[in-house]
């Protein structure tokens, strides 16, 4: 069962362009076994092998481009695993091209 989380901002709530078509989402060990235990899915429902096992794991986006647990209704966004996102969702935006894509959605 997957805890329906609102994101932070009624501006990231508007936006979510992080949460849409970013490619690469890596996930590390520990941040797999906390989605595993707050979603209660098996790993392999999320993650997408990059190819080898030991070149990583990353997170799972659907058809669309759309983060696996980013959900959207009528227009506002909320995050399905928002307390156990992964670092680099928590660091968002962390460098200039980032901040510049925040700043031109207010």
């Amino acid at each position: 069962m997957v805890v329906e989380n609102n994101i932070s901002t009624e501006i990231c709530k508007k936006c979510a362009d992080c949460c849409k078509n970013y490619p690469l989402v890596e996930l590390s060990k520990n941040e797999i076994n906390s989605l595993e235990l707050l979603t209660r899915l098996h790993f392999d429902t999320f993650i997408n092998s990059k190819g080898k096992a030991d070149e990583g794991y990353f997170l799972q986006f659907k058809e669309n481009g759309y983060c696996f647990f980013l959900n959207e209704n009528n227009g506002s966004y909320s995050c399905s695993i928002y307390e156990a996102r992964p670092e680099i969702c928590k660091n968002y935006p962390s460098n200039p091209k980032q901040q510049e894509v925040c700043n031109s959605n207010r």
